[in-house]
């Protein structure tokens, strides 16, 4: 049960004309107190422990001010007044101990229907208020302090630095005495720097040419490489895709599917290729559709962009349509609040941030911004609620073309319903032997039905299960609207369907809305119809196809009942038609049926010629776009859409603003001027964020460790002055990932060895101080690529959508999952449907990134599941037996080369010594007679099988 969350409290009688009134104070005094005092003031009195809602009852004065939830009570209207409304627990529960007895709501409805009267005296005495968040205290912490620029720390070991970056991570080493390890192994930093930039390990030619290579420069130049290769931004793009939530399917409780989510994907993997400022990419995700647009490829770039915004999964089935949009609202504010910011915004829907300096107010500006920006569109189906696709930009001739197209499968549809219509009726002229199978028939249950009609089967002749009449009451006040699209334009005659008898009305008006106008036709329904005793045609009319033809029957200065049941519509060439009698008379011939199947067949191949024929169709994408009205947001107490506080201004973070901030205008959103504040360069959260989550993905684990949260309870920074460094030359350098990277992976930092040391590790155990390389897992997707590669089955292009023209793919009790496949050929993971609740399994086993959440760091377990996958796995046997036919290819005429070549494959780097040896042995021990005959190839695929499930090859040293 809910506490009673009730808020002001409008004016009351005054005491004194209480006072006055002896009978009311009396009734107030044996009935209401003692009810209060008993069931109520636990929680709304001056000695509660905590004061619920804000609301005191314990006072008059009390019950006047109210708490902090919304008028309750109205002196004189008990049906208006929450106060009752939460006694009979019918919007609230009060008291939460049990609904009071009937007798007891029935006192306090009639105390409030006197005025409510209350002679109490006393002045309110209420706990002291919690102080407010001091947003300029908060301004002191380091995350909203601005970025700057520092002198590079002094070094012992001036030799030792490579950029600037290590002056910074070599300075806190040499004060906490701990001493950096030696530097990785050439084949080993090789294949580092392979998986972190492409997620791919090395070529074979790659690794042959670095490890021969005497250039001093022979990293820089490999970065390069990769930096240019379009592996690179399949790879970063999926780091952000994490951090974007990115999903091919809503979730939830209705698993539709987003068809063209995937231009989104490739919207990022091509940003980061390109190497666009990423200030660009934040301003085009929040707000791409209101940027001015240069050319068609720039418009449908920013209109594609704000997929960022759809992404989040929804509750399409939720009846409570209000609560679904805020609740939408909240998954924006939370996404963006994390993603960009490194905040946990959605902490302050319900009340003020717990730690951070953010009130419910500044949550409530953002919210505003996001509740005036389309998201939804109607309902895919009963309650299940739509959403919004944008139209991209398309040529003129194309657009052409599509109109065209569009009016003649229009005509000819229409053509084919009509042509079907008149089919029916001819087909076999012995099965029609009734004028109800003739035209187009609305029963009244299809019908816009006004005032109260009373339904009955009482006569025998009607339509469907019943007609319904107007029970001879409220004459003119009563009406019933019939209307259909008619299959084409021409003459109908209409016909109504009532059962006729005495007590009928003479004088029924009937409207009919026709090409020409309106005509008005009066049936006298005492008189029996002439058509099977049930239908009387009152006229030829004029339709059009493009417009509703609209029958209404009125009771409006009628002299009896009125009848409601059917009317019909029939085409005046179908009016020749015969029909059998009841007497059983013969129909005529059915040569008509030929002709009309005739017509139907030819109709049907032009539709067809039509189909293969038509122009693509129009794109769209997964974007936002303004909300068609606009506007500030009010505060929902405790996050409850039903209690509403006082609105709030759109606006953005109180503690980090770095300037007055914009006005909004009222017919404005709102989100272009969030996306610049949150793109600006003074911004003190959005650089820090984005390069830590980049130190994050390169190194292992970022500067500050809770990449998703900079607040109060996420890590301070290891190297504070190292973090706004980088940010500040991030920004200076154009928001450049490539630059980022570049920077950080030519650094001697990040060539470190992970190799262990007692010294170092006693000191320092988490590695905060950087004195080595930290051992990560390789990703899920690029354990999947590297296997393919390895065997040179990968597919390096770009792939589109992989569900388009699927549709709801796996309901809550997994009934039907819709013919989804999870494999996409051999294209890379990146371009596998990321389905909610249905990934595929090496992405459940490997700790791929929650897709309902912003996810900047992936978990890295380490579970007897991952084994089982690598060992039993259907898709890791294939893949060792394609590299061992790649392998056979060259002619190699010993055991160790082989053995080295194999590891090459599949590691992109030689085995060790003691990988060598085991290799060997194993080999031995299978007992070859050569290296290239039956046996031999399954003990190399064996072989090749086993590294592929070693940690060698799913981690990186």
């Amino acid at each position: 049960m809910r506490t009673i969350r009730l808020i002001a409290i409008i004016a009351l009688l005054s005491a004194p004309a209480w006072a006055a009134d002896p009978a009311g104070v009396q009734f107030f005094e044996a009935k209401i107190r003692p009810i209060l005092i008993k069931h109520c003031y636990e929680c709304h009195s001056a000695e509660s422990k905590s004061l619920k809602g804000g609301l005191l009852v314990d006072t008059a004065e009390g019950l006047k001010t109210g708490g902090d939830s919304g008028p309750s009570l109205f002196p004189g209207k008990p049906e208006d007044s929450v106060l009752l409304q939460a006694l009979r627990y019918e919007n609230y529960e009060m008291p939460p101990s049990g609904k009071l007895p009937e007798d007891v709501l029935k006192d306090f409805e009639r105390w409030i229907s006197m005025g409510a009267p209350d002679p109490r005296t006393e002045s309110v005495t209420r706990p002291t208020a919690k102080a407010g968040l001091d947003i300029e205290a908060g301004r002191s912490f380091w995350a909203f302090q601005p970025a700057e620029s520092h002198v590079l720390p002094e070094v012992k070991n001036a030799d030792w630095p490579k950029t600037w970056i290590d002056r910074f991570v070599l300075n806190q080493q040499e004060a906490k005495g701990v001493a950096p390890q030696p530097d990785a192994d050439r084949a080993t930093l090789l294949r580092r720097i392979s998986f972190d930039l492409v997620g791919l390990p090395p070529t074979d030619q790659d690794l042959k040419t670095f490890l021969d290579s005497e250039d001093p420069q022979a990293v820089e130049r490999y970065v390069d490489h990769l930096l240019r290769s379009p592996q690179f931004g399949e790879h970063w793009g999926r780091h952000w895709l994490d951090v974007a939530r990115y999903a091919d399917s809503n979730g939830g409780d209705f698993n539709a599917t987003f068809h063209e989510a995937w231009r989104y994907r490739n919207y990022i993997i091509n940003a980061y290729n390109a190497d666009r400022p990423f200030s660009e990419l934040i301003v085009e995700q929040i707000a791409g559709d209101l940027l001015p647009a240069a050319d068609k490829a720039a418009r449908e770039r920013q209109t594609v962009a704000t997929g960022f915004l759809m992404l989040g999964t929804k509750m399409l089935s939720e009846r409570d349509k209000e609560k679904l949009r805020m609740d939408v609202v909240d998954e924006q504010v939370s996404a963006v609040g994390s993603a960009f910011l490194g905040m946990t915004l959605g902490c302050a829907r319900c009340h003020d941030h717990k730690f951070d300096p953010i009130p419910t107010k500044d949550y409530y500006a953002l919210a505003g911004i996001f509740r005036s920006t389309q998201v939804l569109d109607g309902e895919i189906q009963k309650y299940v609620s739509n959403w919004v696709r944008q139209p991209l930009p398309i040529e003129p001739e194309h657009a052409a073309a599509l109109k065209v197209y569009e009016e003649k499968s229009k005509e000819l549809k229409n053509r084919i319903k009509a042509a079907e219509e008149t089919l029916k009726k001819q087909k076999s002229s012995a099965s029609l032997t009734s004028y109800l199978e003739q035209g187009i028939t609305v029963d009244d249950t299809q019908a816009e039905v006004v005032g109260q009609w009373k339904a009955s089967v009482h006569s025998k002749e009607f339509v469907g299960k019943g007609y319904i009449h107007d029970d001879k009451l409220d004459k003119g006040q009563k009406r019933v609207t019939f209307r259909t699209n008619l299959p084409a334009d021409g003459e109908y005659e209409v016909r109504i369907s009532y059962p006729g008898s005495n007590g009928r009305a003479t004088n029924v008006p009937v409207t009919v809305v026709h090409s020409a106008g309106e005509s008005v036709v009066t049936v006298d329904q005492s008189q029996v119809a002439p058509l099977e005793k049930l239908l009387r045609p009152i006229g030829i009319f004029e339709f059009n196809a493009d417009k509703p033809a609209e029958v209404t029957i009125s009771n409006a200065g009628t002299d009896g009942y009125v009848i409601v049941d059917a009317v019909q519509f029939v085409p005046k060439k179908e009016l020749q038609m015969a029909v059998a009698s009841k007497d059983g008379e013969k129909p005529a011939s059915g040569a008509m049926a030929k002709e009309a199947q005739k017509d139907l067949e030819q109709l049907k191949q032009e539709l067809k010629a039509l189909t293969e024929s038509a122009p693509p169709p129009a794109p769209v994408a997964l974007a936002v776009n303004d909300a068609p009205q606009k506007g500030d947001c009010n505060i929902c107490i405790r996050g409850e859409t039903n209690m509403l506080g006082p609105k709030v201004a759109r606006g953005f973070l109180q503690v980090a603003m770095f300037d007055e901030p914009p006005a909004i205008a009222a017919d404005e959103s709102g989100r272009l001027a969030l996306a610049r504040w949150v793109a600006d360069s003074r911004n003190p959260l959005t650089a820090r964020v984005y390069v830590n989550r980049v130190w994050h993905a390169l190194l292992g684990a970022g500067l500050v460790r809770s990449v998703d949260n900079f607040g109060m309870l996420g890590d301070r920074p290891t190297h504070p002055e190292l973090l706004d460094q980088l940010a500040v030359e991030f920004v200076a350098h154009d928001w450049s990932t490539k630059w980022l990277v570049r920077k950080i992976v030519l650094s001697h930092v990040y060539q470190l060895s992970s190799a262990y040391e007692e010294r170092s590790w006693s000191a320092d155990p988490e590695n905060k101080l950087l004195w080595r390389a930290h051992r990560k897992r390789v990703p899920a997707e690029a354990i999947r690529d590297a296997m393919l590669s390895a065997g040179q089955q990968l597919d390096s292009r770009q792939s589109d959508s992989a569900v388009s023209g699927l549709g709801t793919l796996v309901t809550v009790n997994r009934a039907d999952d819709g013919g989804y496949s999870q494999s996409e050929g051999n294209v890379r993971t990146v371009y596998t449907p990321v389905i909610r609740t249905e990934l595929p399994s090496l992405l459940r086993v490997f700790d791929f990134a929650d897709p309902d959440f912003v996810t900047g760091q992936r978990s890295e377990t380490n579970v007897p599941a991952q084994a089982l996958w690598m060992l039993n796995g259907e898709f890791v046997a294939a893949q060792s037996q394609r590299v061992v036919d790649r392998a056979l290819k060259d002619d190699l005429s010993t055991v160790s080369e082989r053995i080295d070549q194999l590891y090459r494959f599949t590691l992109g780097r030689p085995p060790t010594i003691e990988e060598a040896t085991i290799a060997q042995k194993f080999v031995d021990r299978a007992g070859l007679d050569s290296l290239t005959d039956a046996k031999a190839r399954e003990a190399w695929r064996e072989l090749v099988h086993a590294i592929f499930a070693s940690s060698s090859f799913r981690m990186l040293d």
